[in-house]
């Protein structure tokens, strides 16, 4: 059995999921949430709860499976129920995905009665595991929190320290959030030490809070390309949004391209579903002189093509403003495509000196750095050297949080 077999009375939250159902490329939230699915599956975990846009359902492993097969696209959606009829929202993938799900749900309420559906479960312990920042009510987490423990994955603060890049409402209901998790949660499950960091430093001067464990986030070792790699590659990989600095990277194109002739132009891939407060760069790229022929915007794409343009790939661009964890150059150097990021402290953690680091965030120098890498004129990484994060090392030190707790006595 895996790690989290050994997890008294283990829960899984997988709202998240259900509602990311139908809605194309999964984003790095998305595919934490898939993971802890999955691997409370592999584990024989049974116990899985949603909310639907009515109240709760909690699913056994027959149930979660179903949603995972909705999740991955491996079942099709059914008709909406009349219950999603009523509510005038039948049509949409979300909500014929709760139709499939009350059929095989083995219990459900209305808001307000979730502690009575919970407690009908049985009486034995109970560890929630939240790690898609959804559902983060006080309905739900003090529900837990007064009959076990509750794990909240929290995979970084940015619309508290960086509001200018999320949605205007969007700080204050996530601030909300992270208040209700410090009052409730009894672990918060930080993805790197940096989102520790700034989680210390929000709630500097609250006298309760969760403990805090730091486990990296998997990745999936993808193999590197055998033959040499076209110089000429360059990807950018993650949601099309102000905080990951495209339109720097478009500017750098542009001086390039005031430089060399066309037959010697880089080719730079943009990959990765559109965002929000980006409606005048994606205008400026559907109107782009180089767009074709120098600038290729290609949206989400399935991992295999996403992976195809890393192994090929000279370097994967990341000038991101902020990162919790940042996926992409770990993903990338992996691969064998060298990561160049800017300087965050999470990417010296998670990259070491597997990287090459742009500590100045203007268009000319990362204008300069990929004109050394085309050239060859710079100290490359040794990327074999890269420690790869694995899900195995994730759960065992989540579950290893909860049987220490365990053994001191449960409340």
């Amino acid at each position: 059995m895996g790690a989290l077999s050994s997890v008294p009375g283990p829960w899984l939250d997988v709202t998240r999921t259900l509602t990311r159902v139908g809605r194309g490329a999964a984003t790095g939230v998305d595919r934490v949430e898939l993971e802890y699915l999955k691997r409370f599956l592999e584990d024989g975990c049974d116990r899985f709860l949603c909310r639907t846009t009515r109240g709760f359902l909690v699913l056994d492993a027959s149930g979660a499976r179903r949603l995972l097969y909705l999740a991955e696209g491996r079942r099709a959606l059914g008709s909406a129920d009349l219950l999603s009829r009523l509510t005038f929202r039948g049509k949409r993938p979300r909500h014929r995905a709760e139709a499939d799900l009350r059929a095989v749900a083995i219990d459900r309420c209305r808001p307000g009665g979730l502690r009575r559906m919970i407690d009908a479960q049985g009486s034995g312990p109970r560890t929630y595991f939240n790690v898609g920042h959804s559902n983060l009510s006080e309905e739900v987490l003090s529900t837990f929190g007064d009959a076990g423990q509750g794990f909240v994955l929290i995979h970084d603060l940015i619309p508290i320290t960086h509001p200018e890049f999320v949605v205007d409402t969007q700080p204050q209901n996530f601030a909300g959030r992270i208040e209700r998790v410090r009052r409730f949660a009894s672990h918060v499950i930080a993805n790197s030490a940096a989102t520790a960091d700034a989680l210390a430093a929000h709630w500097d001067g609250e006298d309760r809070r969760p403990e805090v464990i730091v486990a990296h986030l998997g990745v999936e070792a993808v193999a590197a390309a055998s033959g040499s790699r076209d110089p000429m590659h360059f990807v950018m990989l993650g949601t099309i949004e102000p905080r990951k600095n495209h339109a720097l990277i478009v500017d750098a194109w542009e001086g390039l391209a005031a430089e060399l002739p066309p037959d010697q132009m880089p080719q730079l891939h943009i990959i990765g579903n559109t965002g929000w407060k980006v409606d005048g760069l994606m205008a400026r790229l559907e109107a782009h002189p180089l767009r074709g022929t120098a600038i290729h915007v290609h949206g989400p794409l399935p991992d295999a093509e996403m992976h195809g343009h890393l192994v090929k790939a000279k370097a994967l661009l990341f000038p991101s403003v902020t990162e919790g964890f940042g996926l992409p150059p770990l993903e990338a150097a992996i691969a064998g495509a060298i990561p160049v990021c800017s300087d965050l402290p999470v990417f010296r953690e998670t990259l070491g000196d597997c990287a090459v680091y742009v500590n100045n965030p203007t268009a000319y120098h990362w204008q300069e750095t990929i004109k050394q890498l085309i050239d060859d004129k710079m100290k490359l990484p040794d990327l074999a050297k890269v420690k790869i994060p694995t899900w195995q090392e994730h759960f065992e030190i989540v579950a290893g949080s909860v049987i220490v707790r365990d053994l001191r006595g449960r409340p």
